[in-house]
């Protein structure tokens, strides 16, 4: 791991090491597209029956990807914006929220859903894998290079789990909303 973290301090700037963030996002959203709507298609019942949030889940596999298209471009265009000019805090604050998002987003629906369900759930494997590894040490690095201080980070963590599920409830219904208008 020393190594790794060591290719990656020389190699990469940290506006440079910011675009990883929508890179890996998206590699997370293809597994979740590749293997969702025939996931789904035999495990809904399960999910509404086991989990509560999930009792009134209407799914499309048209919404599906109305939904992983706009929280694959989003975090690209934040990504523009907050690397272009000056590095300011407010701007790395953006990105780590948006990383925290991430984050929490590889911890509930992905990981503790294996722990709930006992099985595999689309998205787990990039997950563990990419998503978490890499949440980790983007905010270690931050810390350790004096780029946000520990309780910088453990705002934005917060921010990131208040954030988490009003984001993912709203784009649902918006991808909901635009799936039954045009498709």
């Amino acid at each position: 791991m020393a190594s790794l973290s060591a290719f990656f301090v020389k190699k990469f700037s940290v506006k440079q090491f910011l675009w990883l963030i929508p890179i890996i996002l998206s590699i997370h959203n293809l597994e979740e597209a590749l293997t969702m709507p025939q996931w789904m298609s035999v495990h809904l019942p399960l999910l509404r029956s086991t989990i509560p949030l999930f009792e009134h889940l209407h799914f499309s596999t048209t919404q599906l990807y109305i939904s992983l298209s706009s929280v694959t471009l989003f975090p690209f265009l934040v990504t523009f914006f907050c690397t272009r000019g000056e590095r300011t805090q407010r701007k790395i604050i953006i990105m780590l929220t948006l990383q925290a998002i991430i984050f929490w987003n590889a911890l509930m629906p992905h990981i503790s859903g294996v722990v709930v369900l006992g099985m595999y759930n689309p998205g787990v494997v990039t997950a563990v894998v990419c998503n978490m590894p890499f949440s980790v040490y983007l905010f270690r690095r931050m810390r350790t290079e004096g780029i946000i201080t520990n309780n910088s980070m453990r705002k934005i963590l917060v921010a990131g789990v208040l954030l988490y599920l009003p984001v993912v409830y709203i784009n649902h219904l918006l991808a909901q909303f635009f799936a039954k208008l045009f498709f």
